[in-house]
């Protein structure tokens, strides 16, 4: 005949029931009901086993727990161990480096680098596993110049204050209003943009497409801080006179303020000293093949992502879905402001000259 457990004791037993009184989790309060059972007198290790739903073990190591240290050794949850990761502390260090500078291509080749590194081989499911744990995303690499000089591009944002006062402070001393924009252009046509849809899985996507060389530029410029802006202009063809063109229309949103202009240094864009430019504008070069400095290449990919996968049987349709497109950032300066960010060029633009 099966025997029941010894007696816990009434020191043990208060325990065991205030603890069950109060608000416990589901794991703790298995835990207390073990003991409880046990501290009843009145079942046989096999029927607690039974209502509480635990192993024979269990039953005797709760138990054990309650008898070396009362309650508060009984609700003590350990954590397992586990396994130290293979990327770890300064691997784990080199590994971001790569990982931010794009040196994987295919978990292949992150499996490739921490074997070398580390002499130890993981599956390709376990180097995703440590890619994505590290903040890893398989993105489609942005297109980088080979004349691009990192230096200048980051010793631009260190000097934009200085140049923004250079340009500028003369006529905010003088009271004059300033205005600071950051342009550029974008081609659009009716040779489809195909990007990247939704389906569903082993059936194939098609997106109409026929081929047409019809093309016009698009104009834009965003005010960074204050009004906060967009300005647009469609033009059938660019070059230094239509720039000069886009520039007049900047100027005139305020003819009292000076407008400075953040552009690249495209062959198509007025240089500094062109007589051509409108005399309340002026120009700020950015760093050759830069293009990340600039936040309106943002707005070119909204802009792409409205018409991909579509045909237009006109331009001027086209424009008109461009148009509709971008109303929101035409109408909302919040939208705007977005797309500028936070970060380094509007800390700038309050360190030079605060508009």
């Amino acid at each position: 005949m099966a025997r029941t457990l010894p007696k816990l004791g009434e020191e043990l037993v208060a325990q065991v029931e205030t603890a069950w009184a109060e608000t416990q989790p589901d794991w703790a309060r298995r835990r207390l009901l073990v003991v409880r059972l046990i501290a009843q007198h009145e079942l046989t290790v096999a029927e607690i086993m039974k209502i509480a739903d635990v192993s024979r073990q269990t039953v005797f190591t709760y138990r054990d727990k309650l008898v070396a240290g009362g309650v508060v050794a009984l609700l003590q949850r350990g954590k397992a161990p586990g396994n130290r990761p293979v990327v770890r502390g300064a691997v784990q260090t080199e590994f971001l480096e790569q990982l931010a500078a794009g040196k994987f291509r295919r978990a292949k080749d992150a499996q490739a680098w921490i074997k070398k590194r580390t002499r130890k081989t993981l599956t390709e499911s376990g180097v995703r596993k440590v890619l994505r744990r590290l903040g890893g995303k398989l993105k489609v690499p942005r297109k980088s110049h080979a004349k691009k000089d990192p230096a200048k591009a980051a010793l631009f944002k260190v000097e934009l204050p200085a140049k923004l006062e250079a340009i500028a402070g003369a006529a905010q001393q003088a009271g004059q209003p300033v205005r600071l924009w950051v342009l550029d252009e974008h081609r659009y046509g009716l040779l489809p943009v195909i990007r990247r849809t939704w389906g569903l899985r082993g059936v194939r996507v098609h997106a109409p497409y026929a081929t047409r060389y019809q093309w016009g530029y698009l104009h834009e410029a965003m005010e960074v801080d204050g009004a906060n802006r967009l300005e647009l202009l469609f033009t059938p063809c660019i070059d230094q006179d239509v720039h000069a063109l886009f520039l007049q229309q900047l100027g005139a949103t305020e003819p009292a303020a000076l407008h400075v202009v953040i552009q690249d240094q495209a062959g198509f864009h007025l240089p500094t000293t062109d007589p051509r430019l409108p005399k309340n504008v002026r120009l700020l070069p950015l760093p050759p093949y830069s293009p990340e400095l600039n936040p309106v290449e943002k707005l070119g990919d909204i802009v792409k992502d409205r018409i991909c996968n579509r045909l237009y049987p006109s331009l001027r349709r086209l424009e008109d879905h461009l148009l509709a497109a971008l109303r929101p950032w035409r109408t909302d300066k919040t939208r705007v402001a977005d797309l500028i960010g936070t970060g380094w060029l509007l800390d700038g633009v309050n360190a030079g000259v605060p508009t």
